[in-house]
């Protein structure tokens, strides 16, 4: 039985009540997952552990007990295994993301098939399955993009069911008693963790520290990264619609609009959007966006926008890209830096208790004297 967690520091609803994201909500194939005051919830006897949850959230903020996805991956490296299954190593397929699918197939050395004669027998696959085939297709679609030779295929694979019970008894036959009572120690306080009951997950100080000192890429970003570098680069580096591809994009900021707020930098889980000391700017770096969306749900104004299009020599050769960069002066009335636009130095909220001072009066504030 596995236990599901969730890393309310990596969540990016903890960070900002604006957000709008639903990926663990959309993809659970037994709706155990559900939104509650603004944080994700569960009831763990409902969770089937197939690890869906996992492969959608943006910052990988959900984890099982007896599963991890990169271990999974250099796993299946290091056995050389060409076909990956549901019932060996690993949950449910629906536990690889996309970026992961692309970072097995780049890195084997062989075509990769995911087998899927497991689904017609199985309670989730009406979710899972489809699920799986997308990620399948995104990943071939980016593949061929980037020119690369490796497909990832996912159809049914013909297996003997003497051999998998042959399997079964040989695995029976090297347990040893105390074993058996370690695994059945283990069931018992599995059984007791778990709980028929909603279950939201409690913010501790120590989770608020993470919170504050945390600015980093998933791990599967940084296999990724390290399995583009190991390739061949692509003779032509092909522009994607950002509807195409998933867990990465590029930003347009409107710098009429945009107040210099400093919400979608300090929002950022990765450190994607940035700024100088003097926040006198606002930086992005594409290869570390995993696309979640929080910084968009944050801005009031809705300056920041995706482009359109997202350039691949971003995940080759990343470049930090200045949105805008604007004119800081310290306002004559409190003294606080603001983003200067000309006329009177006074940052807003000054102008504005002044200009309700001045209606109080009933002095009309744009004929006041300069």
């Amino acid at each position: 039985m596995s236990l599901l967690t969730l890393d309310v520091s990596k969540c990016v609803r903890t960070t900002n009540k604006f957000s709008t994201c639903k990926e663990c909500v959309e993809v659970c194939p037994v709706e155990t997952i559900k939104i509650d005051d603004q944080i994700p919830s569960f009831i763990p006897n409902d969770c089937v552990g197939c690890g869906g949850c996992i492969a959608a959230c943006p910052d990988v903020a959900y984890k099982l007990d007896d599963f991890n996805t990169i271990n999974y991956i250099f796993s299946v490296l290091e056995q050389k295994r060409t076909v990956l299954t549901c019932k060996e190593l690993i949950p449910c397929l629906a536990a690889l993301s996309v970026e992961e699918l692309i970072s097995l197939a780049l890195l084997h050395p062989e075509m990769l098939t995911l087998d899927r004669a497991y689904c017609a027998e199985c309670e989730i696959a009406k979710t899972n399955e489809s699920l799986i085939a997308s990620r399948v297709e995104e990943a071939n679609f980016i593949l061929e993009a980037i020119e690369s030779q490796k497909r990832l295929s996912f159809k049914a694979i013909k297996t003997t069911h003497q051999q998998k019970e042959s399997d079964r008894r040989t695995f029976l036959s090297k347990l040893n008693i105390q074993d058996a009572l370690k695994a059945k120690q283990k069931f018992e306080n599995e059984v007791e963790a778990v709980s028929d009951e909603l279950q939201k997950p409690k913010i501790s100080s120590n989770d608020i520290q993470k919170i504050r000192n945390q600015k980093d890429i998933p791990e599967r970003r940084k296999l990724l990264l390290m399995a583009l570098q190991k390739i061949e680069k692509p003779n032509i580096y092909h522009k994607l619609s950002e509807k195409d591809i998933s867990f990465v994009s590029q930003k347009i900021l409107d710098t009429d609009t945009c107040t210099n707020c400093q919400m979608c930098y300090r929002i950022c889980p990765t450190g994607a959007l940035s700024s100088n000391k003097h926040n006198s700017a606002i930086f992005f770096d594409p290869q570390s966006c995993i696309k979640c969306a929080s910084c968009h749900d944050v801005c009031e104004p809705n300056s920041l926008t995706l482009r359109s299009i997202f350039n691949l020599e971003e995940l080759f050769h990343p470049k930090r890209e200045t949105l805008a960069q604007f004119d800081i002066k310290r306002c004559d009335e409190c003294g606080m830096a603001f983003v200067y636009r000309g006329g009177v130095i006074m940052c807003e909220r000054c102008r504005v208790e002044e200009e309700g001072a001045l209606s109080l009066w009933g002095i009309d504030p744009k004929k006041r004297s300069m």
